[in-house]
């Protein structure tokens, strides 16, 4: 799970402007320790994102959620892309 780091917030900051998540970190290294999230090369996976009710994070098992599911966003991660073109994007 990634808390989103500008969480515990109202829903008129949410809705202030764009959510990004753009510090989520992602690797296949099950040693990994720095706090990315780990993946199975060639899953498939598909994010969610949970709106949970509370102002204290240490509840957050415990607190009333909506989960929210985005089809658009699924996707298989892989350890390498072979098209130069993702090569040169995510180089970048």
């Amino acid at each position: 799970m990634y808390l989103h780091p500008d969480s515990p917030a109202s829903g008129s900051h949410w809705k202030a402007q764009p959510i990004l998540f753009n510090k989520v970190k992602l690797t296949n290294n099950t040693l990994d320790n720095n706090g990315h999230t780990v993946l199975a090369s060639m899953h498939k996976y598909q994010p969610r994102i949970h709106v949970i009710k509370t102002s204290d994070p240490t509840q957050i098992p415990w607190a009333p959620q909506q989960p929210f599911v985005f089809p658009e966003t699924e996707f298989i991660a892989v350890t390498a892309y072979q098209v130069s073109s993702f090569k040169q994007f995510w180089s970048k």
